[in-house]
């Protein structure tokens, strides 16, 4: 009898603790949607202020960056000379390893089209557009978070309580 008693909370534990780890996907991609918006912020005040190039740009992002977005900057950074700013920045992408989704990750593509192709204010402009697209896709990733987070936390637990009963 203790021995079903552990088992079924272990179930009911376990289950609470997946819908937790679903839930967190939406915290993430909040999060580093965020982290994007100021990264382009602080690009934008490099570009305008200082004659860096995109390259030392990008690798000092890395190092300010969490880990998810570190990664897009420094493989950008290392792929500049070789690729160009435009197909660094896409491949970057792609490879990119995070809770964005593909709309998020069609928005900052359409940042590498333009950049280091036209003069600074054309860049500082494609900035602002691309932080444009990102506020929206803030907007939507925290209306999914109000929306789903709470949801999966409560699924995990009635399934887990279901498959309790279920077995008992």
């Amino acid at each position: 009898m203790i021995i079903k008693m552990l088992l079924g909370i272990s179930i009911v534990f376990c289950s609470c603790r997946i819908g937790i780890l679903i839930s967190k996907k939406y915290i993430y991609r909040l999060d580093e949607l965020e982290e994007i918006k100021n990264d382009f912020q602080i690009i934008e005040n490099k570009i305008k202020y200082t004659y860096d190039p995109l390259e030392n740009i990008f690798l000092e992002i890395s190092e300010l960056s969490n880990s998810n977005i570190s990664q897009l900057f420094s493989q950008v950074a290392k792929k500049i000379k070789q690729e160009g700013t435009e197909k660094a920045w896409k491949d970057s992408i792609k490879k990119l390893d995070s809770s964005l989704t593909k709309e998020d990750k069609e928005t900052l593509e359409e940042f590498g089209r333009l950049l280091g192709k036209i003069n600074k204010e054309g860049q500082i402009n494609q900035i602002k557009y691309v932080s444009n697209l990102l506020e929206i896709q803030i907007e939507k990733a925290q209306k999914e978070r109000e929306k789903n987070e709470t949801i999966y936390k409560k699924l995990g637990l009635i399934l887990g309580i279901g498959l309790v009963i279920i077995i008992y």
